[in-house]
């Protein structure tokens, strides 16, 4: 079943849906994804309804301090991608199965490298340094892929990284040290003294 809905953007140490600007879509939150340096992705259900994206945009910018990045998703096809940040509001419309446009909006008004240009000073505001040209070419490619996997290669031209895979262990399994340490006190193996123990271990007989 294709996915119907949001995904919203954010940089906050806090779960996204845990702030204030994202209180009215928590019952919708399919899933939360974890990225680099506290980015995050939050999925919303097609149930969410949000009248205003500039506006949650905007507040959501407000509260983390950071740009936000919100796209629409209309039956696996990513439809459109919207970011705010310090550098102002830009729109773009992928081309998708549904669209025969190459990157833009069906009016024509907002072509795929003006809108690759708004999202580089998108990157920007979020002290990332990205080329405009990858950007571009990825909203004219042929719509042959889902909206995850376009997502996930826009997040990536912006500078928002995957998370970092967990480090592995320095010592292989057969060299770790164990850190327990067992409960059982060794006897005071010297004939003329006794253990702290109640029980006299080491009493000659």
């Amino acid at each position: 079943m294709s996915f119907w809905g949001h995904l919203v953007v954010a940089r906050d140490e806090r779960p996204l849906p845990e702030l204030y600007t994202m209180r009215p879509y928590r019952r919708d939150v399919a899933c939360t994804r974890v990225r680099a340096d506290d980015w995050q992705v939050c999925a919303l259900r097609s149930g969410a309804a949000v009248p205003d994206t500039v506006r949650l945009l905007v507040e959501l910018s407000a509260e983390t301090h950071a740009p936000a990045l919100l796209a629409s998703v209309a039956d696996g096809d990513c439809a459109s991608v919207e970011g705010f940040s310090t550098d102002g509001y830009w729109q773009a419309w992928p081309r998708t199965r549904g669209r025969g446009g190459a990157g833009e909006e069906p009016s024509g008004e907002v072509c795929a490298h003006e809108a690759a240009a708004r999202a580089a000073g998108w990157a920007a505001a979020a002290g990332r340094r990205v080329d405009a040209a990858p950007i571009a070419a990825l909203l004219s490619e042929p719509a042959d892929r889902r909206a995850d996997v376009f997502f996930e290669d826009l997040l990536t031209l912006l500078g928002i990284d995957a998370a970092p895979a967990p480090a592995a262990q320095d010592r292989r399994p057969d060299q770790r040290v164990s850190r327990k340490r067992s409960r059982t006190r060794v006897p005071n193996r010297r004939p003329s003294t006794g253990t702290r123990s109640s029980t006299p271990w080491n009493m000659p007989r």
